[in-house]
């Protein structure tokens, strides 16, 4: 019978939603957008983070850039790699050769790849080197396949032949990066032969990245600025606090949106008294009722609150999305693709989606409550004047 009952309840909710559709499309509509609005607010600055994180793990633990009083410098070779190996804790130190070039739409990084002299976080992205005229390209370079022809003006002109693309889930890092023959790349960007770019020095204890600093400051005869990878972590980790900040200010009328659904609820509820009390004359008990109304919001929100989970997921995870990056970190051409931390992820939906059908449903099981202590007349009289 207890079973009976309840599925007759929840038929009866479903019967009452019809008889007010525009009533619920509105309140589901208006639930399932703030759930989305918020939940991509804090779903964007947690997915950057998490994409962030897992790259840098393949990072160099320091990276040595020789300086003046004018800026950067190319450091030599020879003599930086010897300079750094005299440090202790130093166990391998790569040099590299990067910079700043004009492509077909727009600024983009080379970097000059040879046999044997790949920083670490290269070694399982590429399945071949690019040979002289040949390149790799980033996933944010759209346009171009394999097989079609790159055009890069730096120093010198020079056109390549694209061989491979970088794989998406790098994009974080990769995202506008050209990979071409080390020779061909100092070219590019005015290298003599024998300097590098700088350096990228793997230790042997992760802990002691900042304690070899001064060391490594001083074991060069010239300037130079030493970044390891927690600093990295840490810029990132402050450009993003910035984004979050501006999130949380934008979740501002998300809040507002979220009190307001709980006002109109409220009164809904409460014009609808006169019912209740029709229920309670008829043999309802007022836990029938506000099962009922718990019912009904239920029908309601939860759809509701999984179309809002699932549009915050995909226009956070989906590539494409562009307009997020647009307005968060400034980004201007195809956007990388964000990597999912499932656990973070759903942990965080769990919380947008509660956060707002829980006063929802406060909302709705409130009036019907009211109604244990009320007076069933006094209910029913207000049948009469609507």
């Amino acid at each position: 019978m207890t079973m009976a009952r309840y599925s007759t309840l929840q038929i009866w909710a479903c019967r009452d939603i019809l008889r007010r559709p525009f009533e619920s499309l509105i309140l589901a509509a208006a639930t399932t957008a703030t759930i989305a609005i918020v939940g991509i607010m804090l779903l964007f600055p947690r997915a950057v983070y998490d994409t962030v994180g897992r790259l840098l793990k393949a990072a160099p633990a320091i990276v040595v850039r020789r300086i003046d009083a004018g800026g950067w410098q190319p450091l030599p070779t020879r003599q930086a790699v010897d300079a750094a190996k005299t440090v202790p804790g130093v166990v391998s130190a790569t040099p590299r050769v990067w910079g700043i070039v004009n492509g077909p739409d727009g600024p983009l990084t080379v970097i000059g790849v040879a046999p044997g002299s790949n920083p670490s976080a290269f070694n399982d992205l590429l399945p071949r080197l690019p040979g002289p005229g040949q390149a790799i390209v980033g996933p944010g370079i759209a346009a171009l396949r394999i097989d079609d022809i790159l055009q890069l003006e730096g120093a010198v002109g020079s056109t390549y032949q694209v061989i491979e693309r970088l794989p998406d889930e790098t994009g974080m890092f990769t995202n506008d990066l050209v990979l071409v023959n080390a020779d061909e790349a100092r070219k590019l960007i005015g290298l003599a032969d024998g300097y590098a770019s700088d350096l990228a020095l793997e230790v042997f204890h992760e802990e002691e990245q900042e304690a070899i600093l001064a060391d490594l400051a001083a074991a060069f005869p010239w300037p130079v600025r030493c970044v390891t990878r927690r600093q990295t972590a840490g810029m990132y980790a402050g450009g993003l606090n910035r984004g979050s900040t501006f999130a949380s200010v934008t979740v501002i009328p998300a809040v507002l949106a979220v009190c307001l659904l709980v006002a109109v609820n409220i009164r809904k509820s409460m014009g609808r008294q006169s019912d209740l009390g029709i229920m309670k004359a008829m043999g309802w008990t007022t836990g029938d009722i506000v099962r009922l109304q718990l019912y009904r919001t239920l029908a309601v929100g939860l759809p509701s609150a999984v179309i809002g989970t699932c549009l915050s997921y995909f226009l956070v995870y989906w590539p494409g999305t562009q307009w997020l990056g647009t307005i968060f970190i400034g980004w201007d051409a195809l956007p990388p693709k964000l990597y999912l931390e499932p656990v973070g992820a759903i942990t965080v939906l769990l919380e947008v989606a509660g956060l707002v059908l829980a006063p929802l449903i406060v909302s709705a099981l409130a009036p019907a409550a009211r109604t244990a202590t009320a007076d069933v007349h006094e209910l029913i009289e207000g049948a009469g004047s609507r």
